[in-house]
């Protein structure tokens, strides 16, 4: 799934800050091998690179993709494909983005609600 000059998005509700840390907290094993998050176990992802992964979590809920995307890296180029892609409404409030660039997500699995957190892909946009 990773692919260069790509960036895939998932938005969702979690309950804090924290929470949004802890699903993607990545970390690896004694002998080197990765360990995924949280959020890529219920999303089946098998590896991302973390250091080009971005997430934000916001204490006021939105539905206005073009606000949530703001200041994100590319912004001005992804927010209107994403937006092309899913409209500029979203149909709910939500309160964390998660971004992983040089990443095509072509999982099936596309949301998935982890304890009291929800979160659902949204699509994979070319970017550069």
């Amino acid at each position: 799934m990773e692919q260069e000059g790509f960036v895939s998005l998932w938005v969702g509700n979690v309950q804090s800050l924290e929470e949004l840390d802890r699903l993607l907290t990545v970390s690896y094993s004694d002998e080197g091998d990765f360990i995924p998050s949280i959020f890529a176990n219920y999303f089946e992802i098998r590896r991302y690179d973390d250091a080009v992964r971005e997430a934000e979590y916001y204490e006021e809920a939105s539905n206005n993709l073009n606000l949530l995307l703001e200041g994100f890296s590319y912004d001005d180029e992804i927010a209107p494909k994403f937006i092309t892609l899913v409209q500029e409404e979203l149909p709910e409030e939500i309160n964390a983005v998660i971004l992983l660039y040089n990443f095509k997500y072509t999982g099936e699995i596309a949301d998935a609600t982890i304890s009291s957190n929800y979160l659902r892909y949204l699509g994979s946009v070319e970017y550069q």
